[in-house]
């Protein structure tokens, strides 16, 4: 199973122009993922290209269910603006889904937006796997820590249901579902390596990094930075990744970042996993 995970911008790339074609190109370059999370999309912001990007990949992918997790929805002209994540899965894999609002504590001072994750339950052999797809919060660190608390936290609560299943069999809504074993988080973390937040990740937290855990003698590619030296004063660095869960380690094929693209500021990575086979 293949699993891509893209800041698009809303679609502009480093060259100031909303392109959604390039974007499109760039997603199905190397063949269509099976779980494609993707990050800043827009519907009718006038600075963010003004058209309905939801609307859009709904339309690319008709073997995918789009789950949209809008972080705001504020009245317009026409059509409520929106923005916020977005996560495909190919039509046979999708189990359920969850939209999980983050933690948005005020802070004086620095420019702040509601964030969300989007939870997406997949078939993964004859297990379940949780696909975490987020954007954490920017400008202020103390939110971003609350809010990798947050997540860390379902994952956390998440493992323990499915190994102490205590639920009571009953109607509809009610009806036993199996939980996920195994989690997968990604998206713009908005943290670098060395940062209090990745640090409480990969000790407190219990995540795994991908790239450290399939290439432990290299250091992290970049995704952002490369190619947009206006916002990434600091240059090419990492603030995109995969995590996950300890027992999904011996899955673990392949993460490649795609360094070539300048569709937008970051560049799209690509986690490969095996089917499970237990």
């Amino acid at each position: 199973m293949k699993i891509k995970s893209w800041n698009i911008q809303s679609t502009k790339g480093c060259d100031g122009q909303f392109d959604e074609n390039r974007i499109l190109d760039v997603l199905n370059m190397d063949g269509i993922a099976e779980v494609i999370c993707l990050q800043e999309v827009s519907r009718y912001f006038e600075d963010y290209g003004g058209n309905d990007q939801l609307q859009l990949f709904k339309e690319t992918y008709p073997d995918h269910i789009a789950v949209w997790g809008a972080a705001l929805s504020w009245p317009g002209n026409q059509y409520r603006r929106e923005f916020g994540n977005l996560t495909l899965v190919r039509n046979d894999l999708l189990l359920d889904y969850r939209i999980h609002p983050l933690p948005h504590p005020p802070a004086g001072g620095v420019c702040q937006m509601p964030r969300v994750m989007v939870e997406t339950l997949v078939k993964d052999g004859g297990e379940v796997l949780s696909v975490f797809n987020t954007h954490l919060a920017f400008h202020n660190g103390e939110e971003r820590f609350a809010q990798v608390r947050y997540l860390t936290d379902r994952m956390s609560e998440g493992v323990q249901r499915s190994i102490k299943p205590d639920q009571k069999k009953g109607p509809g809504a009610y009806e036993i579902q199996k939980n996920p074993l195994n989690y997968i988080l990604c998206g713009d973390l908005n943290l670098t390596t060395d940062s209090e937040e990745y640090d409480f990740l990969v000790t407190l937290g219990n995540w795994n990094d991908a790239w450290t855990a399939l290439y432990p003698d290299t250091v992290h590619a970049p995704t952002c930075g490369i190619f947009d030296a206006d916002q990434w004063k600091e240059g090419p660095h990492c603030r995109d990744y995969f995590f996950f869960s300890p027992v999904l380690h011996d899955q673990l094929v392949s993460l490649m970042v795609d360094q070539k693209t300048d569709a937008s500021d970051h560049q799209p990575i690509t986690l490969e996993i095996r089917e499970n086979t237990q």
